[in-house]
């Protein structure tokens, strides 16, 4: 697959900025085989399984479209010491409706609805510039989930997410620094209804980060 990003970046004064990016489309073509050890009998009798081969190899073939997205954001040192910096994130997972495979022969091999909607996140943040080595940050952010509640299922079990972070920086000097960061996600506690059967389904994760700066 392919695409491409494209931003603009407005510096009103050294203490305020505002950005606008925008990121395409991408879409990914896979190709492979496809088999199954139900019976071939399966087949017509109209059931919502995938298609059944009886061990048979078929190939096929899946398009999978990864939505555009579009994020605004702003930073403003509203202090020597400090900053806070925010963004707005705009995803168009309403694209994604659902997964569908196709046999070389036109054949459906399996198709599964999975209806997504539009989504958002948005986060806020703060910058404390300590001195001229040490730089603290911190953040929140909400994450929201692209599938409805209808729709989750045990294979894509998504809900809203809350993130909490921190970081420093420490600069060696002018042109060597080094970062470091944590997040700790916490996804809200969610079911999901697969026929008869109900499951409960909540995500959490820690996140670490680091990384050595150099400027040539």
């Amino acid at each position: 697959g392919f695409g491409w990003n494209a931003g603009i970046l407005y510096e009103l004064d050294k203490n305020n900025r505002y950005a606008l990016t925008y990121r395409s489309e991408v879409k990914i073509d896979f190709k492979g085989n496809y088999s199954s050890d139900l019976n071939r009998a399966f087949n017509n009798y109209g059931l919502p399984i995938p298609t059944a081969t009886g061990g048979a190899t078929q190939s096929g073939y899946l398009t999978l479209n990864l939505p555009e997205m579009w994020e605004v954001s702003g930073y403003n040192r509203v202090d020597p010491q400090w900053a806070i910096h925010y963004s707005l994130a705009y995803t168009s997972w309403s694209q994604f409706q659902q997964l569908k495979a196709t046999s070389t022969s036109g054949d459906t091999l399996f198709q599964k609805h999975e209806g997504f909607k539009d989504a958002y996140r948005i986060a806020l943040g703060t910058t404390y510039y300590y001195d001229d080595n040490w730089t603290f940050r911190t953040g929140i952010a909400f994450d929201d989930s692209p599938v409805p509640a209808q729709n989750r299922s045990i294979s894509i079990p998504d809900q809203d997410r809350f993130w909490l972070s921190a970081g420093t920086t420490y600069a060696f000097n002018k042109d060597a620094s080094v970062d470091v960061g944590v997040s700790y996600m916490h996804g809200q506690s969610v079911k999901i209804n697969e026929g008869p059967y109900q499951f409960e389904s909540e995500g959490k994760a820690w996140l670490f980060g680091t990384n050595f700066n150099y400027a040539f």
